[in-house]
């Protein structure tokens, strides 16, 4: 019986190369152990590698179709954004009457897309 004088598995067939690190260098119970050379190894053996799944991405407590509704009734006094928590813009969009129609106008396509986000930066749940 043969083995690897690397790894040290035992080789049945000693015309082969090592399953386990691929070297073509063996040993036999009756040879003295020797120091191993260097040897160039063809093809590396990885081992399995157990990837946990993401994790679904969090989503705000914020209701898409209430924004949606919002935005359509009360767009242009930034209603949908006050209900998001964008205060900031909100009070913006009430002096401004939503940026005189454009802000609401591209707010409206955000929503509708779904890439409209939270004051958090969390998407709407749908």
């Amino acid at each position: 019986m043969a083995y690897c004088a690397y790894c040290k598995t035992r080789i049945l067939d000693q015309t082969r190369k090592c399953p386990n690190c691929g070297s073509t260098v063996f040993l036999r119970d009756d040879e003295p152990a020797a120091a191993p050379q260097v040897v160039y190894v063809e093809k590396p053996v990885y081992q399995p590698v157990y990837v946990q799944a993401p994790a679904a991405s969090p989503q705000s407590g914020k209701s898409w179709v209430a924004a949606l509704l919002l935005c359509l009734l009360g767009g242009g006094l930034g209603l949908h954004r006050f209900y998001v928590g964008k205060v900031g813009s909100g009070i913006l969009f009430l002096l401004t009457a939503g940026w005189c129609g454009l802000g609401w106008l591209i707010d409206l396509i955000t929503i509708l897309s779904g890439s409209f986000r939270d004051g958090d930066g969390l998407p709407l749940a749908r």
